[in-house]
């Protein structure tokens, strides 16, 4: 009998304190959405601010809207129970301590830095890594690598193989994706050496008529009596991004600090994307290597 007791007081006062916690994000909810309409109005279209504001701040995500079923569906078990609507309520006392939970919020008590690594990890597209990924794929790989009207990659490499009498290792680009994100400008390496470029490619873009070229390099020991040539670059979205974070103007600590989550995120998405395109999937290979582990290229 004395378990039974102590389990309805602990499931009342988790109902209590659970409405109050509702409340209280709910009136910082509101207090954030107005200040947002009367302070923020720049960073929406006019006609359809009120609305914007309103799906912004008045959205809960899935784990919420659970948890608020959950919490009504015991609320109507206890009521059912003991017909006593009041006891489920909480009274003036736990509403006087709605501040706190203004309070914790303010101070982002719950946020730490693993916080940003799960963001930056999640399918959202919004972070650095998956914007860097985005642009990389859309405004280069996308445009200079399919035959589109003319010679693509592949045409471009058999162009190549059949001009100079030689033979690639594979007929795709091969891009390197150091974890120190730094490639130099021709790439170093006991094993390569760097040969003629395919053949430039110039193509519209936004009014530019931007050239688009790929590195050649050889690889210097033979096998079975050939030199094997190779498509090669590294990913210069990793590079931007190493020179952002060694710029004073640019780097942040946190950009210091998720530096392996980003590049780990750059890899996977452009992996997804270029897998995604049919034109794309079959002309990339992307290698994602540890420096401290590999050969220095």
């Amino acid at each position: 009998m004395q378990i039974y007791i102590i389990l309805t007081f602990t499931i009342d006062l988790i109902i209590r304190i659970s409405i109050v916690i509702f409340c209280a994000n709910f009136v910082e909810r509101f207090f954030n959405g107005t200040i947002e309409y009367l302070y923020n109005s720049k960073y929406y279209v006019s006609e359809d601010k009120l609305r914007t504001i309103c799906r912004r701040v008045f959205t809960y995500n899935n784990k919420t809207k659970s948890f608020a079923i959950v919490l009504a569906l015991s609320g109507f078990a206890r009521f059912g129970f003991n017909g006593n609507v009041a006891s489920l309520l909480p009274n003036y006392i736990y509403f006087a301590c709605m501040p706190l939970y203004w309070m914790f919020t303010w101070v982002q008590v719950t946020h730490s830095p693993l916080d940003n690594a799960l963001f930056i990890r999640q399918s959202h597209g919004l972070d650095y890594a998956a914007g860097m990924a985005s642009n990389y794929f859309h405004g280069y790989l996308k445009l200079a690598l399919p035959a589109h009207n003319e010679y693509g990659l592949k045409e471009r490499i058999q162009i190549y193989e059949d001009a100079n009498n030689v033979t690639f290792g594979i007929d795709r680009l091969v891009i390197l994706i150091p974890d120190n994100m730094f490639v130099k400008g021709k790439i170093e390496s006991s094993l390569l050496e760097h040969a003629e470029s395919l053949e430039t490619r110039f193509i519209n873009r936004a009014g530019v008529n931007r050239p688009f070229k790929h590195a050649v390099y050889r690889l210097k020991k033979k096998i079975n009596g050939k030199n094997y040539y190779f498509a090669m670059e590294g990913a210069t979205p990793m590079l931007s991004f190493f020179d952002a974070m060694n710029s004073l103007t640019s780097t942040t600590e946190e950009m210091r600090e998720m530096k392996r989550e980003i590049w780990l995120k750059f890899a996977k998405h452009l992996k997804e994307l270029v897998k995604s395109w049919p034109e794309t999937h079959d002309v990339v290979e992307l290698i994602i290597y540890n420096c401290k582990y590999l050969l220095s290229i």
